[in-house]
């Protein structure tokens, strides 16, 4: 009698990006719940007086990078809704920056700071696209 073994499937990772994309009506149902919106906005004008009391750069800064950040959130989430989560970071990118990068010239200028490129401003786009990445979910 013969028996054939089937070989161990390895386990996908996924990364943040990938697991927010993949779980966003659950992530935006929970941040649509009225309790946690208090929460987060108490939360955000803690985090911002801290900010200005240690250093008033920082408590401008900091806007910009949650901004940012949800930015990319929802240029991934409307990526998984549409079936396109992979392979679209041209397409992502463009749709993060031309909603943050008014905000980043502003600063800039009221900072007495000179205006970052488009180049720059992408390549910090991706190194953050990339420290999100490299928050990955447990292998489903």
């Amino acid at each position: 009698m013969s028996s054939t073994t089937q070989p161990a499937t390895p386990a996908t990772k996924q990364t943040f990006l990938q697991k927010l994309g993949a779980d966003f009506k659950k992530v935006f149902s929970w941040l649509g719940n009225p309790n946690v919106q208090k929460v987060i906005v108490a939360g955000e004008a803690v985090g911002e007086a801290v900010a200005a009391d240690v250093s008033p750069a920082l408590a401008g800064i900091s806007p910009i990078l949650n901004s940012w950040t949800q930015e990319i959130f929802k240029a991934e989430s409307l990526a998984a809704a549409a079936g396109a989560q992979n392979g679209t970071g041209a397409q992502k990118a463009a749709m993060v920056l031309s909603s943050v990068t008014p905000q980043v010239l502003q600063f800039a200028a009221a900072n007495g700071l000179a205006a970052p490129t488009g180049a720059e401003l992408q390549s910090a786009n991706s190194l953050l696209v990339q420290f999100l990445n490299t928050l990955t979910a447990p292998a489903a």
